[in-house]
């Protein structure tokens, strides 16, 4: 019997088994991250009175402003850059010019002519009717006059004047600007317009150089905050010393309250007054809530807005 040969056993079609994963008792996939740390601090909006754009306006230096970029074209499209140096055709702003050119510029001023043909033409005469035209005005079914036709061109108010000023040329102009300076340092003695007005005091004006650059606001009330049962002098002598502070309620509701001394707060008013200081560090002064009020910002973008002036009387 012939020798025989075991061979190798055939391959078998499973794939090896991975060792078991172990399952993880949460569904979701678990993140991990680094929360920020507590605020040390509270919030404090601070007025920022500078331009926001100052740090980001952009200013090209002088390399750059006198850098000449290269004007490329195409050749086969025929466009021709004529180089033009346009510094020689800057005119000298102190330049004299010619009388005659300086006769061109200036304004044309229509000035009325009184001319004998002029007056013959406007003369009204019983026999001859003026025309009338039909217009979409509320006044065209009334009589026209003249005072009516003045008045819509405007002369009437200038008629009405006493003095008219009238400046020709810019010469004239240049005149009158330099006489208003001259003006201030004559003396006043009458009212420009009533003659019988005579002044009692001049006091001269300046602008507040202590107090421009603090920023305020004008509180106009709708009625008399001053405390009622209490006689003229008591309540000037309070509101004098009175306060208006922002307060926001448990709701959040903004509104202003308005504090008023108490009578021993009153008391040491008037000795720093006596001492001429305006606190005292050591001092306690005392305020009570008189009023509640709601108010309405406006500023110089709102609708309507008219800018107060004020003026204050000091003896320096």
């Amino acid at each position: 019997m012939p020798p025989t040969i075991n061979g190798a056993p055939p391959p078998s079609d499973k794939r090896p088994q991975r060792p078991t994963e172990r399952k993880s008792e949460i569904i979701c996939r678990v993140k991990y991250g680094n929360n920020l740390p507590d605020i040390p601090f509270d919030l404090k909006f601070l007025q920022y009175p500078f331009d926001s754009n100052r740090f980001v306006q952009y200013n090209p230096t002088s390399l750059e402003r006198n850098y000449k970029y290269d004007v490329l074209t195409e050749h086969d499209l025929g466009v021709t850059i004529d180089l033009i140096n346009r510094d020689l055709y800057q005119a000298d702003p102190y330049a004299q010019l010619d009388p005659a050119d300086e006769k061109l510029l200036e304004e044309d001023v229509h000035t009325p002519h009184d001319s004998v043909r002029s007056k013959q033409h406007s003369r009204s005469v019983s026999w001859l009717r003026k025309s009338e035209y039909i217009s979409t005005e509320q006044t065209r079914f009334q009589p026209q006059n003249l005072e009516n036709i003045e008045a819509k061109v405007g002369y009437n108010v200038k008629k009405s004047l006493r003095e008219e000023t009238l400046y020709l040329d810019r010469d004239a102009q240049i005149n009158a600007i330099q006489k208003t300076f001259s003006d201030t340092k004559n003396e006043i003695t009458k009212h420009y317009s009533k003659p019988n007005v005579v002044p009692v005091e001049i006091i001269p004006l300046y602008p507040d150089f202590k107090n421009w650059k603090y920023p305020c606001a004008q509180v106009i009330f709708d009625s008399d905050p001053a405390p009622a049962g209490k006689n003229v002098p008591a309540q000037l002598e309070e509101m004098s010393q009175a306060m208006i502070r922002g307060v926001m309620d448990e709701s959040g509701e903004q509104f202003v309250a308005y504090f008023l001394p108490t009578e021993s707060t009153l008391e040491k008013r008037r000795v720093d007054f006596a001492d001429q200081v305006l606190y005292k560090d050591d001092e306690e002064y005392e305020y009570k809530i008189a009023r509640e009020y709601n108010w309405n910002v406006k500023s110089k973008a709102s609708k309507g807005y008219e800018e107060n002036y004020f003026f204050v009387m000091r003896q320096d």
